[in-house]
């Protein structure tokens, strides 16, 4: 919000379409990014919730009231990808915000492999 706000006034720009999520660095592992995904149909941060902790490989953790959503840090040495601060855009329709959050030296490589792997052998 502060980003977005704050782009508005010194651009003085009142209705600038902004999407932003701010992140801390520096990090030992992990990759964080952060989604703006826009949808067929409005979609509520809820929904996306629910989506997203239905999969086995998603930890969602979103409660920034209680200072809870991931970190770099956080997952470093975990398999599960985590999302958080998910939250419906003020600006874009049908669109939601959202960060993840994944250790890329073990999500990112051989695990991945070998999730494939165990999807392709289901089917033989």
């Amino acid at each position: 919000m502060k980003v977005r706000d704050e782009s508005r006034k010194i651009l003085g720009i009142p209705d600038l379409k902004v999407a932003a999520t701010c992140v801390r660095v520096p990090v030992l592992v992990s990759h964080s990014l952060t989604v703006h995904a826009t949808f067929e149909k409005p979609i509520t941060a809820d929904q996306a919730r629910a989506a997203l902790a239905a999969e086995p490989t998603i930890v969602v953790l979103d409660d920034p009231s209680q200072g809870l959503w991931p970190t770099p840090n956080l997952v470093a040495g975990l398999d599960p990808t985590y999302v958080g601060r998910i939250r419906t855009s003020l600006d874009f329709p049908n669109s939601v915000e959202l960060f993840v959050v994944g250790d890329n030296l073990r999500k990112g490589a051989a695990l991945n492999t070998y999730e494939i792997a165990e999807l392709v052998a289901r089917e033989f």
